[in-house]
């Protein structure tokens, strides 16, 4: 009625989500405040109680919620719903393209984990997360999937025995390698994890877990093992057949013995 058009029209799908509740008052505090020619403090610092702010923009000749009946401007139609209306602050973000634009080709590595530094300040390199990674996982980019993340990440090789799957002690340049756990030096295979992988084997073992890595000797070992107790499933159930065969036969003839 009052020939008000609304600068910014905001989701009310938002609050929900956001659960940004304080923009909520400000909106009634800031008509009040309009109104009346008064500094409102709605911060989260103060004791702010949402029916005394509703009771004075009621006495301001307000709806108590702050909802206002408005027109559809190019119908002249009054909008069927009531519409949440009332001023609020807003500033620009001080966020420019120049002062955040940066890229890298090589650079400083963190010292923990040997993966690439973070963050504009330190020259460190992009982020690439989770969402990131989900979307090239939707593309079907696993190649670049398997540089960004490994190859150009945290690339590291251990030597792991393949007797039982541990991490072996290696010496590159004599070329010599061995487990002593198993005392192991010839059965030896080389294997590409990443680097924070190898850090939390070590991690693991501190707590005395043994992580096994699965060599292509142990898959065919496991293999065979499988395959072997297969048999000896099979086996049984037959012998169990058998026996039960046996079994119902004698039953069988014993009950036509003692019924003729």
């Amino acid at each position: 009625m009052e020939g008000v058009t609304s600068d910014i029209i905001v989701n009310s799908h938002v609050i929900p989500s956001r659960m940004t509740i304080g923009q909520l008052i400000e909106y009634l505090m800031g008509k009040v405040a309009a109104h009346l020619g008064k500094e409102g403090d709605a911060t989260s610092f103060t004791d702010v109680i949402v029916d005394n702010i509703s009771k004075a923009l009621y006495r301001c000749g307000y709806q108590m919620r702050g909802f206002e009946i408005m027109y559809n401007g190019h119908a002249g139609r009054q909008l069927i719903a009531m519409i949440f209306l009332g001023p609020r602050y807003y500033q620009r973000l001080k966020h420019m393209v120049d002062d955040k634009i940066h890229s890298r080709g090589r650079g400083p590595v963190q010292i923990l984990t040997r993966q690439l530094a973070e963050g504009r300040s330190r020259d460190g390199c992009l982020q690439f997360g989770e969402m990131e990674r989900d979307c090239m996982i939707a593309h079907g980019a696993a190649h670049f999937l398997k540089e960004r993340l490994f190859n150009q990440s945290d690339a590291y090789r251990v030597h792991v025995c393949e007797l039982c799957g541990l991490i072996a002690i290696a010496n590159l340049k004599k070329n010599s390698f061995e487990y002593r756990g198993c005392k192991n030096k010839t059965d030896i295979v080389q294997v590409h994890i990443s680097y924070a992988c190898k850090l939390l084997f070590q991690e693991l073992m501190s707590m005395a877990i043994a992580p096994r890595m699965l060599t292509p000797y142990q898959t065919i070992q496991r293999a065979k093992e499988e395959s072997s107790l297969i048999c000896l499933a099979l086996d049984s159930c037959t012998q169990a057949a058998v026996t039960k065969a046996a079994f119902l036969t004698t039953s069988s003839s014993y009950g036509q013995v003692l019924f003729s």
